[in-house]
Protein backbone atom coordinates (compact mmCIF):
# COMPACT_ATOMS: atom_id res chain seq x y z
CA UNK A 1 0.00 0.00 0.00
CA UNK A 2 2.91 2.31 0.67
CA UNK A 3 4.09 2.00 -2.71
CA UNK A 4 0.66 2.53 -4.02
CA UNK A 5 0.30 5.44 -1.69
CA UNK A 6 3.64 7.34 -3.23
CA UNK A 7 2.36 6.99 -6.90
CA UNK A 8 -0.56 7.90 -6.06
CA UNK A 9 1.01 11.48 -4.40
CA UNK A 10 2.84 11.57 -7.88
CA UNK A 11 -0.24 11.36 -10.01
CA UNK A 12 -1.97 14.05 -8.02
CA UNK A 13 0.86 16.40 -7.82
CA UNK A 14 0.70 15.64 -11.82
CA UNK A 15 -2.97 15.79 -12.54
CA UNK A 16 -3.35 19.37 -10.40
CA UNK A 17 0.09 21.10 -12.32
CA UNK A 18 -1.43 20.15 -15.80
CA UNK A 19 -5.01 21.25 -14.74
CA UNK A 20 -3.62 24.84 -13.71
CA UNK A 21 -1.11 25.07 -16.62
CA UNK A 22 -3.24 23.98 -19.67
CA UNK A 23 -6.50 25.61 -18.21
CA UNK A 24 -5.26 29.02 -17.66
CA UNK A 25 -3.23 28.93 -20.73
CA UNK A 26 -6.44 27.89 -22.59
CA UNK A 27 -7.76 31.04 -20.25
CA UNK A 28 -5.57 33.35 -22.26
CA UNK A 29 -5.96 32.10 -25.64
CA UNK A 30 -9.73 32.07 -25.21
CA UNK A 31 -10.93 28.94 -25.39
CA UNK A 32 -13.42 28.23 -22.54
CA UNK A 33 -15.09 25.44 -23.35
CA UNK A 34 -11.39 23.62 -22.66
CA UNK A 35 -10.16 25.99 -19.95
CA UNK A 36 -13.24 24.41 -17.95
CA UNK A 37 -12.30 20.99 -18.32
CA UNK A 38 -8.56 20.97 -18.20
CA UNK A 39 -9.85 23.24 -14.40
CA UNK A 40 -12.19 20.68 -13.62
CA UNK A 41 -8.99 18.05 -13.43
CA UNK A 42 -7.37 20.40 -10.37
CA UNK A 43 -9.84 19.24 -7.96
CA UNK A 44 -10.02 15.38 -9.08
CA UNK A 45 -5.73 16.33 -8.59
CA UNK A 46 -6.78 16.98 -4.76
CA UNK A 47 -8.65 14.05 -4.05
CA UNK A 48 -6.19 11.67 -4.89
CA UNK A 49 -3.25 13.30 -3.84
CA UNK A 50 -4.91 13.25 -0.20
CA UNK A 51 -5.68 9.92 -0.72
CA UNK A 52 -2.49 8.71 -1.53
CA UNK A 53 -1.00 11.05 1.22
CA UNK A 54 -3.42 9.04 3.64
CA UNK A 55 -1.99 5.72 1.99
CA UNK A 56 1.31 6.22 2.74
CA UNK A 57 1.07 7.58 6.40
CA UNK A 58 -0.84 4.79 7.38
CA UNK A 59 0.65 1.65 6.03
CA UNK A 60 4.00 3.48 7.59
CA UNK A 61 7.33 2.84 5.55
CA UNK A 62 8.90 -0.73 4.82
CA UNK A 63 9.68 -3.03 7.22
CA UNK A 64 12.85 -3.36 5.82
CA UNK A 65 13.90 0.00 5.52
CA UNK A 66 16.69 0.85 8.43
CA UNK A 67 16.23 3.79 10.11
CA UNK A 68 18.98 4.62 13.07
CA UNK A 69 17.18 7.22 14.51
CA UNK A 70 14.31 4.92 14.98
CA UNK A 71 16.40 2.52 17.27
Amino acid sequence: MYQVGRIAVYLGILLIATGIMVGFGAMWLDADGQAINWLGIIPVGFVVLLLGTVMTQLSGPRKDDHRPDMD
